[in-house]
Order: structure tokens, then sequence, then C-alpha cells
């Protein structure tokens, strides 16, 4: 029986990965809901970066991007990511999400128990990104379907 989760496990986290490939662009939102201020503690951009190093074509929702970005909803990931703190550890987890809010995959959650908010929020969220080996292995692969959602 537990042969049989094992692989059913291990084809699931591969079909994972499939499914990112149909996507070519993310989507970072431009502040995350726990934080204050827009990019604060440099989270959004340090995220963008990861995601265009994994071959994203990666925009903030409030800044201007191509045509086929913002005509094709379904030709994207949606990117979150969510804090999961206590009084001595900081935690973040990243979410990425499809045009329909399903969610496609969940990163396991970076640590840290810096004190300084700013070390410890990058520290987290590197930690997460490292660790996400769904976005690692992204290599856009255009499908029939992602090809016909253009222009949507």
């Amino acid at each position: 029986m537990k042969k049989y989760l094992v692989m059913f496990l291990l084809v699931s986290a591969v079909g994972f990965a499939q499914n990112l490939n149909g996507y070519q662009y993310a989507m970072v939102p431009s502040k995350f809901t726990f934080l204050k201020e827009e990019n604060m503690y440099n989270l959004n951009l340090l995220t963008k970066m990861y995601l265009q190093k994994y071959g994203f074509e990666t925009y903030y929702n409030n800044e201007t991007a191509p045509d086929e970005f913002v005509t094709s909803n379904c030709n994207k990931i949606y990117i979150d990511v969510l804090e999961n703190n206590n009084m001595l550890t900081t935690k973040l987890k990243i979410v990425v999400k499809d045009c329909k809010g399903a969610i496609l995959a969940t990163s396991e959650e970076g640590t840290s128990r810096e004190k300084e908010y700013l070390v410890a929020y990058n520290l987290a969220l590197r930690m997460a990104l490292d660790n996400f080996g769904v976005l690692k292995t992204h290599k856009f692969q255009p499908t029939e379907k992602s090809m016909g959602m253009i222009g949507e």
C-alpha cells in the first residue's frame, strides 16, 4: 500500500512540473497582502527576479505589459506569498495559481530566525524560492491549449 502511495505522489509531483511548462508569463503583485507598502523589504522585486531566472516573462500587476500578456489571462500564473510568522520565526510560503484561482503548486515554508525584518523576510523568501523545485524545472513549451488562449 505504501509503495502505491509513494508512486502516486511521485507521479503527481512530475505532473505539477509539466503543468507549469505550459505557462509563459507570471504576474507578481506589486504589494503582497501581509505587507503595508509596495515592494516592502524588496520581496516583490526578489520574487520577480527569481521567476525571470526560471524562464518566466514576469510583470507586476500595476505595470505596463505587452498586449499578449494583458489579453490572455490563462497563459500566465499568478504568484502570491503567504506569511505564517510566530514570535520567534519568520515563515513565508509561495503559492502559484492559474487564471481561475486554482492552486497549481505550493512551496515549502522558508523560515528565518533573524530579528531584523528586512533580513528575515529576504532569507525566508529566498529559502522558499530556492527549495521550490517546480519553478526550477520550468521550461516554457507552448501547447495547443496555451496557444489557443492567446487573444481570449
